[in-house]
């Protein structure tokens, strides 16, 4: 009988630890990682960026070149481009071009090393050519003070050799996109608490922008972002 008991005990505090984790995660999901954030400074020059959201992760597209900045000089693929979407994440998942239960069970909790993706556009996604799917997006303004913290933050989670990033392969859309050597000593490593989606809310926050304090799955980080 006491056994028993100290069996349903311990059952009863695994539950309430779970629970709690539960709990919190979901906090932080709507959570602000800052309050109290400086306005953007939208009186000079700006930058235009997109924040967009898909099934299960987040992109945010930017200009590949401004008055600021210009990110062929890092990746080669983005030569003729005008928008860039870069993301990061498990390198097997991300470079495998398909969504298995296995891959993404390993990539969440056994990833072994990340990977930076990076696509060139000539024009920019419209809710007409995802109609149908789980997509979304808004678009905001920065100050070029701002736009640059952002692309700090970003080329931190890239390895670079004299200036340019690594190249590993060409991407899934033709030679306008690529995978890039990730800097995981710097973004550490890919995880279900460490994914993409906390990745471009970092990138976000740099810019002073609101994000949730966890921005684990897509919809909570494109509901806080306030459109411009």
């Amino acid at each position: 009988m006491n056994h028993a008991k100290r069996k349903i005990s311990a059952l009863q505090r695994i539950s309430a630890g779970v629970g709690l984790v539960v709990l919190l995660g979901a906090v932080a999901l709507f959570l602000p990682r800052r309050l109290g954030l400086p306005a953007q400074n939208l009186n000079g020059n700006t930058v235009s960026i997109r924040i967009t959201r898909y099934l299960y992760h987040t992109g945010i597209i930017m200009p590949v070149r401004t008055a600021v900045y210009d990110w062929s000089g890092v990746f080669p693929c983005l030569a003729g481009k005008r928008f860039v979407e870069i993301g990061w994440g498990d390198r097997e998942f991300y470079m495998s071009g398909s969504v298995t239960l296995p891959l993404a069970l390993k990539a969440l909790f056994r990833s072994q090393a990340a990977v930076v993706n990076v696509n060139g556009m000539d024009t920019l996604p419209s809710d007409a050519a995802f109609a149908g799917e789980a997509f979304a997006q808004k678009t905001i303004r920065l100050s070029e003070e701002n736009y640059m913290r952002m692309v700090a933050q970003m080329l931190t989670s890239v390895e670079l050799h004299e200036k340019k990033a690594v190249f590993l392969r060409e991407g899934f859309w033709g030679a306008s996109s690529a995978f890039y050597e990730a800097n995981t000593a710097q973004t550490g490593a890919y995880s279900i608490v460490n994914n993409c989606n906390v990745w471009n809310s970092r990138a976000l926050d740099a810019a002073d922008v609101a994000v949730p304090l966890w921005a684990g799955i897509p919809h909570p980080l494109l509901w806080m972002v306030s459109e411009q």
